[in-house]
């Protein structure tokens, strides 16, 4: 037997075999032995029947068969271990049918993962961005605070701008209506756009009791290209009233609004400053995150196969499910509302899906070359943490937290190793910091390892398409299988 290995460009490798009729021939033994002790043959104890009897029995051809899917199949396995390749999904096998007497030809297209080639990151440089707020900021939020703590109180007199009406509101265009509303709020602005602009300055002026009918055209720019620029009629009775009273920015309405947590409007001024400045981090890390890992990315040698591509997608898309569900809202909802198919979404998704896959193989071969590792007090702090919430992991489930956190502790490795003027910060030094952030940053990834409920995600379905690619995200599996030749 002789085979030869060809790595072709895109992650994939062709492996062509040649088998001699003598080899053929020998595994055609080998399969009448095993086939003999499987066979009930009469008049012969099993295993003893004479392989002409067998023959006639089975079929000369299925006997010559079956040798050559187990000399395929050993083939294929001793190429995959000699040449070091790691298939990511079943070969394309082009195994044209055998002639009794002739040598045998046959080739594997076989898709493979292909490691990382890691660029010089050493040399890169990064700079912290300077966290800071202002006291606008602060007192803007504590305005918005104030605004949704603040009551509706009915008034008598004529409508003006800012005030809360509630009316029955009939619109049509061209003898088509196109709302109907009863008892509807509406909060008089003088920025009002979309299917409703112009009607807030008809309204502004009327009593409650009053009715009023008024026609405004709408605007020509209207995503409705059916409607925009026409003439809209309304029809419009107001009921009721209302002013918005603000409450007094003092330490009773800092205690009503925080459930008494803080005491003092001092107090909470400092925690929505703290909190102001801890989003603010928050987003000056992850971007600071992200140039870095784009950066690494950029000076790395990468390929992917399209196999693995689709895989990542098909489980963002399983992720997604999870959370529509918790929403109750069902994929093919959800689809209806971008009208798309679920190929159609699927397609969408494979841009973002290949750039997981690289970040994820990156931070995988940093974790490798820095020798980077979750020690055992590691591990059982992850046991833990998830047992403390219900969940208890398998092995399995472990095992791909472990390599997700991993990632995470590499990347904050990276982080403080490429933003610092001086040598590079040990291992030690940084081990404590990065499991602990990435344990609080990614505990809730645990129900979504190994196909368990998600938990309930505070997002909308559209957010939620966005969202899909937490930081516990596994990496694809890869690994060797059997081939079976059969007939094909």
């Amino acid at each position: 037997m002789k085979y030869s290995v060809e790595k072709k460009p895109g992650s994939e490798a062709v492996l062509d075999v040649d088998f001699t009729w003598e080899e053929l021939e020998k595994a055609s033994d080998k399969a009448y032995r095993k086939l003999a002790r499987e066979v009930d043959v009469p008049g012969f104890r099993r295993g003893k029947a004479p392989r002409s009897l067998l023959e006639r029995r089975l079929g000369k051809e299925h006997i010559y068969q079956q040798g050559l899917d187990e000399l395929i199949s050993e083939t294929y396995r001793q190429a995959l271990k000699e040449n070091e390749l790691t298939p990511i999904a079943q070969p394309e096998l082009d195994a044209p049918a055998f002639e009794i007497g002739q040598p045998y030809h046959l080739s594997f297209t076989i898709p493979i993962f292909t490691p990382v080639v890691l660029g010089d990151y050493h040399t890169l440089h990064f700079d912290r961005e300077d966290v800071s707020i202002t006291s606008e900021e602060v007192e803007k939020e504590l305005e918005a605070l104030r605004n949704r703590a603040a009551e509706w109180k009915e008034v008598e007199r004529a409508a003006e701008y800012d005030d809360r009406v509630t009316v029955d509101l009939k619109l049509t265009v061209e003898d088509r209506t196109i709302s109907d509303l009863k008892d509807n709020p509406f909060e008089l602005t003088r920025e009002r756009s979309g299917i409703f602009t112009g009607m807030d300055e008809q309204i502004v002026g009327m009593q409650a009791g009053e009715s009023k009918e008024f026609s405004v055209m709408l605007p020509e720019d209207y995503s409705n290209k059916d409607l925009a620029g026409k003439e809209a009629h309304y029809a419009v009775t107001l009921h009721k009233i209302e002013i918005q009273k603000l409450p007094e920015l003092d330490d009773a309405f800092a205690a009503a609004v925080s459930d008494g947590q803080y005491e003092t409007l001092e107090d909470l001024r400092k925690a929505v400053s703290d909190s102001i400045y801890q989003t603010r981090e928050r987003q000056a890390s992850e971007a600071l995150q992200e140039e870095i890992i784009r950066a690494i990315i950029d000076q790395s040698q990468i390929s992917l196969h399209p196999v693995l591509i689709r895989e990542e997608a098909e489980d963002m898309l399983h992720q997604l499910t999870h959370m529509l569900e918790d929403q109750r809202m069902s994929l093919d909802q959800f689809l209806l509302t971008r009208k798309q198919t679920r190929e159609q979404y699927l397609e969408s998704i494979l841009p973002q899906a290949e750039e997981r896959l690289k970040q994820e193989f990156v931070l995988e071969a940093v974790a490798q070359q820095e020798q980077i590792t979750l020690s055992e007090e590691e591990q059982q702090m992850l046991r833990q943490i998830y047992e403390a919430q219900g969940q208890r992991l398998q092995d399995a489930q472990v095992r791909l937290l472990v390599s997700s956190y991993r990632r995470q502790k590499a990347l904050n490795y990276l982080v403080e190793l490429l933003t610092r003027d001086e040598e590079a910060p040990s291992l030690e030094a940084i081990a404590a910091e990065a499991v602990e952030k990435s344990l609080t940053e990614n505990a809730q990834a645990a129900a979504q390892v190994a196909e368990e409920e998600s938990p309930a995600a505070e997002t909308s379905p559209t957010e939620a398409a966005a969202e899909v690619g937490p930081a516990a995200q596994t990496t694809a599996s890869v690994g060797s299988g059997d081939v079976e030749a059969g007939n094909q």
